[in-house]
């Protein structure tokens, strides 16, 4: 018997069946913290505030949360290209089995004003459509902090509620005198679900009351007498 009071995944992705099972799935952005990244050692040289190794931005937490939230979508396969000494002509070689590769013309983003001129802005073709439950949208963003030195896709808002169809993701690309083969499974963007009519579009500024300035204050005082005092104590767990 059909369950009705099942719940509605808040995202969900599907493709056409006979590319399940072939091309990369979505996976949490934690799956691909950026190389550079995970390089870093966890504590410097130096001596810290507190005595111990001075801690570098691998302890940053902020830094490993901001990275590990939300769904990264990857090149469905591997796609080669070839391009001239100032990107005007850039040649792509799709795979046999599937393309993942078209233009845009350099027109659509501002011809000489647009970024990256004169490369013409590339299209990476998503096989995934991604569905979101009722009033959801889904943000889309390069992969962040992962800062590909080929290409960056632009960032886009999709009401994925009513939009059943595969989003294409428009690109910057950025080697000159390329000739190479960027491998499937290479992140091009990050997506996050986003609840429509939360943001408001006029936030209050003002100044800080007194016990705002006393908290501030009762902060600093504490992340110097404890160590890793938001890490601990402040932030929710994930």
């Amino acid at each position: 018997m059909l369950n009705l009071f099942k719940k509605r995944p808040i995202i969900e992705f599907y493709c056409h069946p006979g590319m399940h099972n072939v091309v990369p799935e979505p996976k949490a952005a934690s799956k691909y913290i950026p190389p550079w990244f995970k390089k870093i050692p966890m504590d410097l040289s130096s001596r810290g505030e507190f005595g111990g190794p001075g801690p570098s931005a691998k302890r940053c937490i902020p830094l490993l949360d901001v990275m590990s939230y939300g769904y990264t979508l990857t090149l469905a396969a591997d796609t080669h290209f070839i391009t001239n000494d100032n990107c005007s002509i850039i040649k792509v070689t799709n795979s046999p089995e599937l393309k993942t590769v078209e233009f845009h013309t350099i027109e659509q983003l501002g011809e000489h004003t647009a970024p990256g001129f004169p490369a013409p802005p590339v299209k990476f073709i998503n096989p995934w459509v991604i569905k979101t439950a009722p009033g959801w949208s889904t943000l889309v963003l390069p992969p962040i902090n992962h800062f590909n030195e080929n290409f960056t896709c632009l960032a886009g808002l999709v009401d994925t509620d009513k939009y059943a169809k595969e989003i294409n993701f428009p690109a910057v690309w950025h080697t000159p005198n390329f000739d190479g083969t960027i491998k499937a499974g290479t992140p091009l963007v990050t997506v996050f679900p986003i609840k429509r009519n939360t943001f408001d579009k006029n936030p209050l500024v003002r100044k800080m009351t007194d016990d705002e300035f006393k908290e501030i204050e009762r902060i600093r005082k504490v992340q110097r007498t404890r160590n890793s005092y938001y890490s601990k104590e402040l932030r929710e767990p994930r």
